[in-house]
């Protein structure tokens, strides 16, 4: 066992109960509407910034029927951006996010008592992909393919520092899948009109679950912008996932569900938390500080008169600059949206759809449960920070690592929760034993000075 890692506690937590986990809709193509009109990407593709590959971006269609009606119907959600997004009165402020607060829990609890992916379907929403491939690979079994699902709050591309450094010592990764939710970066601008009030985790991961098996392009062969369906892949091809924090745990639910669609899995940070741990009617102090997330996330500053306030603005915050320098330029580059007849900028997520994600406890509890579950085939790997603020404490993390016993390790780096954007280099070394450990065939080579 590692020097740092978690060894298997004895037995089970002392205050374990069983958990009532919903059961998935099948995964099947996205039937589209015939006169439904594709949408367009908020921005033009671009160049990589690796030169060895080529970038494209594609729209994937999201798994249809949500988990509830009010995941596409707004009735709480506020404006956006609205006055409240000016960075002004945030004092004044406090009761209108404290009553929006109590709203969300009372419409939680409505949701909570409700048979999930019952009743119409709604309008259809889009996932965007960022699409890296070797130049020449010819997709053969040698090749591999990373997938990587970002946390909640950061667009895709901040995934991009860390995949540069494994890039430059992997010459047989063939494929990268940067993968970004239906409420985040540009996904976020084109469902715009579609966006309700509640957020419900599992949504997430048939999103993914339905991408990549009906959805995923089968060859490295160039591929249109709006993906197309195809039938499941009778042989499944090497990939390895990466899911932080909350993409941790959607990556989890995925694996679960579709193990075939994953060689090994590395969830770094992830928030799956037992239901005894995570409910907010516990008065502990890390549930206290979820619910201070939840606040300080609404009352969140997201337009600026300019990017230069808005760099400004996030070069001075405490937070961000504990940040890797190229985490946090990706950050600046990619997750701002210039406002129409202004030289201002938003946030292209907004704070309400940040936030929300905060309140659903169904989803790290469903995880938690369906761990043992996860077929043994797929080689699991947690990479966690040096507190546990995030993923339950101490104690439940160390059950949270051995949940599944088989083919299965954990260690603990010298950084806190946000590992890739603070550390994007530790995490490169994780990776990249895990390809040289359970890849031995695809060759690495020194890192380039």
């Amino acid at each position: 066992m590692e020097r740092n890692a978690y060894p298997p506690p004895p037995g089970p937590m002392e205050d374990y109960v069983p958990y009532a986990v919903r059961s998935l809709p099948p995964i099947v193509p996205v039937s589209l509407p015939q006169h439904l009109r594709l949408p367009n990407l908020p921005s033009p593709q671009r160049e990589s910034p690796f030169p060895e590959f080529v970038l494209t971006t594609h729209l994937t269609p999201c798994a249809r029927m949500r988990a509830h009606p009010t995941a596409t119907k707004p009735s709480i959600r506020p404006a956006y951006p609205g006055e409240e997004s000016t960075g002004q009165g945030k004092r004044g402020r406090a009761r209108e996010v404290s009553d929006l607060t109590h709203k969300l829990w009372q419409q939680w609890e409505e949701v909570h008592h409700t048979p999930s992916w019952v009743g119409e379907e709604g309008p259809q929403l889009w996932a965007v992909v960022n699409r890296f491939v070797r130049r020449g690979a010819e997709g053969g079994a040698g090749g591999l393919t990373l997938f990587f699902v970002h946390s909640n709050g950061y667009p895709k591309e901040t995934w991009e520092p860390l995949i540069g450094m494994i890039l430059c010592r992997s010459v047989k990764v063939d494929e990268i899948l940067v993968w970004e939710s239906f409420n985040h970066g540009n996904a976020a601008l084109i469902n715009a009109p579609h966006l309700g009030d509640t957020y419900d985790w599992a949504d997430n991961a048939r999103d993914i679950m339905t991408f990549l098996t009906h959805y995923r392009p089968l060859t490295h062969q160039p591929a249109p912008v709006h993906l197309p369906s195809h039938a499941k892949e009778p042989t499944a091809k090497r990939v390895i996932g990466i899911g932080h924090s909350h993409g941790g745990e959607i990556l989890c639910r995925t694996a679960v569900h579709c193990p075939e669609s994953f060689t090994s899995v590395m969830l770094v940070e992830p928030i799956i938390i037992p239901e005894f741990r995570y409910d907010r009617r516990l008065k502990l102090a890390s549930l206290k500080a979820w619910d201070m997330l939840r606040k300080s996330t609404l009352i969140r500053r997201s337009v600026w008169p300019s990017m230069e306030e808005a760099r400004l603005f996030f070069l001075r915050s405490p937070f961000f600059q504990h940040w890797h320098p190229d985490v946090l330029e990706a950050y600046m580059t990619h997750a701002f949206f210039p406002l129409p007849d202004s030289q201002g900028v938003k946030l292209k997520q907004s704070p309400f759809d940040e936030s929300i994600c905060y309140f659903d406890p169904r989803g790290p509890s469903e995880s938690w449960y369906l761990l043992p579950q996860l077929d043994e085939r797929v080689e699991l790997r947690f990479v966690l920070g040096e507190a546990g603020h995030f993923t339950g404490g101490e104690e439940v993390r160390r059950h949270t690592v051995w949940r599944r016993r088989g083919n299965c390790s954990n260690v603990r780096i010298g950084a806190g929760h946000f590992i890739p954007q603070e550390a994007p280099e530790l995490l490169a070394e994780e990776v990249l034993k895990m390809i040289g450990r359970h890849h031995p065939r695809v060759e690495l080579v020194q890192a380039r000075l």
